[in-house]
């Protein structure tokens, strides 16, 4: 200390003899002399640390940098100050002079900080420097947090800087430790960490919570500061049911307060309550008829309804009385019709509303539809009846049956008499077992008739194709041709029609009719989890023959756009082909690309053979190709084995036997 004091007093008779030390600054000591200088004028320090304008170099200095000077006499350099605090020196010869930024008491900053440099002589200083020296900012600061307001399971994000180094963050009373942090962005420069806000016991309505950060083990930072978060959680007014008044089932009640849209499964006890109505402000609710009687009749339960996530449980009325005795069953108020993929045979429908248990079945233009599921309160669901015989798409009428075959006007619906598969996805078969992957063993082969996509190993073990499964199919032994002598008519029919994607040595892509070659089907492998297997190469039984839309025919237009309304219409040219490929443009009749329509024909057992006109068809149908990721975009190569083709597919009821 005492040595530093005297550096402090050479300091100040620096000062006072300036003359001395501009001399010193200018390097116009003699080099001769055994007085010490340091060469500014051509020899600059390294770093000559920038200045928050600028004023020095272009490098920065920081606590422990190395600095070097070069001139002359450097080894009778005493001492380096800076700042007031000594230097180390790390290296002394007479032409250099190497000494290390001390760690200087000054706060972390963006902005360098000016210092003096001194190098001394003795008592002396016989050089001056105006140096500059950044100290970082490695604490964890916080500049700001969103959103301002929310409730259980918002996900609040705090942004600032280091913030990696938080270890917990503190939510009113609650804490959430680092491990339960949804995100964390580390950076020193921006930086942040989002956590969801954690269930506990906070006010009703609106109300003020601290959030602070704590870091470094025992630092604490506000975050919220003079913005606290707007926490909001539901509350509910009184509600009072009055004295000797009971409600019964089918009885609806209205709820008011705060927040009411943040609550949702509403019961009454065990049982669902209908919600009618739900605002930020009030929620109507319905006492259901799935309410069954007790003993005695007028119970007692608390009505509850859950908020925010995880789900909090909230009593919203304390012992809620109900006269439990049946109402008989309440008549069905319809709401709305939902058809995700629309009214196509044996699609599911979903009618919503009021009362739906009481549902006991459905009428859709004047046959029966079976119920899919068991109806509740607010939803029944039906599927649409293969039985329809119009053929072109038509508004029928749909009716609710309850109370013991009473039936309700629901409106109509418009039904497309012929089914639809959206999203199909099937992989490749290959004539190399090297190159063969499991997607494509799994998505084998699409049967519309069954309604799904069925790998190698079910075709083969659930012989849906015994004919050709035996490996020498004696119903088909040339292409495309029956041996009627081999096979029923029922028997063809019940070898239900499939279609799959091949790809052959010269890596062309095309869609396969399984008639067609006797090496068609062997592309397709079935995998016991180590090993693939070659099905047996043989003809397959169904006759099921392609052609390729061109982009400005009618029918691919109506595909494309979602205006087929009827397949038993379909008037343009008869499916003939057996594999048409994946092309570099959609060629009429022979190739197709993503976007194409391709008509698809399954031949009758009458006709026998590949078909030459449409009445020899005994289903139409028509692929929309959507994706292909197996591919190139000409087809001219398979791209990837592990890819799929992806189509929607509409298919009739049967038009000629």
């Amino acid at each position: 200390m005492k040595k530093l004091v005297q550096y402090m007093l050479a300091l100040f008779a620096v000062v006072a003899i300036g003359a001395l030390a501009t001399s010193c600054s200018d390097n116009s000591t003699d080099p001769e002399g055994h007085t010490a200088a340091i060469n500014i004028t051509t020899k600059k320090l390294v770093p000559d640390a920038t200045g928050s304008s600028g004023e020095s170099g272009t490098t920065q200095a920081f606590i422990g940098t190395v600095v070097t000077a070069e001139g002359f006499n450097l080894d009778q350099v005493t001492a380096v100050l800076l700042g007031g605090m000594e230097c180390e020196i790390v290296e002394q010869t007479i032409s250099k002079l190497q000494f290390t930024v001390p760690a200087l008491e000054l706060a972390q900053s963006d902005t360098p900080y000016r210092q003096d440099l001194l190098v001394m002589q003795g008592e002396q200083a016989i050089f001056t420097y105006e140096y500059y020296v950044t100290v970082p900012v490695t604490d964890a600061i916080v500049t700001g947090y969103s959103p301002a307001q929310g409730t259980v399971g918002t996900t609040i994000k705090i942004e600032g800087r280091n913030l990696e180094q938080l270890s917990e963050i503190r939510f009113g009373n609650e804490t959430v430790r680092s491990d339960k942090f949804t995100a964390v962005v580390a950076g020193s420069q921006n930086s942040s960490v989002s956590f969801v806000v954690p269930a506990g016991s906070y006010a009703a309505g609106e109300s003020d919570v601290a959030i602070s950060a704590i870091w470094g083990g025992s630092n604490t930072i506000d975050v919220t500061a003079e913005a606290p978060f707007k926490m909001q959680t539901p509350k509910l007014d009184a509600y009072q049911q009055g004295e000797g008044v009971n409600a019964v089932i089918g009885d609806e009640f209205k709820l008011t307060g705060q927040f009411i849209d943040f609550l949702s499964n509403f019961k009454w006890g065990s049982y669902e309550l209908i919600v009618l109505e739900q605002t930020a402000t009030e929620v109507t609710l319905k006492f259901p008829s799935s309410i069954e009687p007790t003993d005695p009749v007028v119970a007692t339960a608390d009505v509850t309804a859950e908020w925010g996530t995880p789900a909090q449980s909230l009593k919203l009325v304390a012992g809620m009385r109900l006269d439990t005795t049946p109402q008989g069953p309440a008549k069905p108020v319809f709401g709305e019709l939902v058809a995700e993929e629309g009214c196509y045979l044996a699609k599911t429908v979903v009618v919503k509303g009021q009362n739906m248990a009481s549902i006991e079945g459905f009428v859709v233009g004047g046959l029966e539809a079976k119920l899919a599921g068991e109806p509740n309160d607010v939803e029944a669901a039906f599927i649409i009846p293969e039985e329809v015989t119009f053929t072109t798409a038509t508004e029928v009428s749909l009716e609710a049956v309850y109370g013991g075959g009473t039936k309700i006007d629901f409106g109509t619906i418009k039904v497309y008499p012929f089914y639809y598969f959206k999203g199909v996805r099937l992989g490749l078969g290959s004539n190399s077992k090297s190159t063969y992957t499991q997607y494509a063993s799994e998505n084998s082969f699409f049967y519309p008739d069954l309604g799904r996509v069925v790998s190698a190993s079910e075709w083969l073990d659930s012989q849906l194709d015994p004919y050709a499964a035996s490996g020498s199919n004696a119903a088909v032994t040339a292409a495309n041709t029956l041996t009627k002598s081999a096979i029923t008519e029922a028997e063809y029919y019940a070898v239900k029609p499939y279609i799959f994607f091949i790809t052959n040595s010269k890596s062309e892509l095309g869609i396969a009719g399984c008639a067609n070659s006797n090496s068609q089907i062997k592309t397709h492998c079935t995998y016991n989890g180590s090993a693939f297997t070659s099905l047996p190469g043989a003809y397959g039984t169904p006759i099921v023959m392609y052609r390729v839309l061109g982009d400005d025919k009618e029918w691919a237009e109506k595909v494309k756009n979602g205006q087929l309304e009827s397949i038993a219409a379909y008037d343009g040219s008869v499916p003939g082909q057996g594999k048409p490929n994946m092309g570099a443009e959609c060629v009429d009749g022979k190739t197709w690309v993503e976007g194409s329509v391709i008509v698809v024909g399954y031949t009758s057992y009458t006709s026998g053979a590949k078909p030459a006109a449409l009445t020899d068809l005994a289903k139409i149908g028509f692929i929309h190709i959507k994706e292909v990721t197996c591919a190139d975009a000409n087809g001219a190569a398979v791209a990837s084995r592990e890819g799929y083709i992806e189509f929607d597919f509409y298919w009739s009821k049967t038009i000629n036997q």
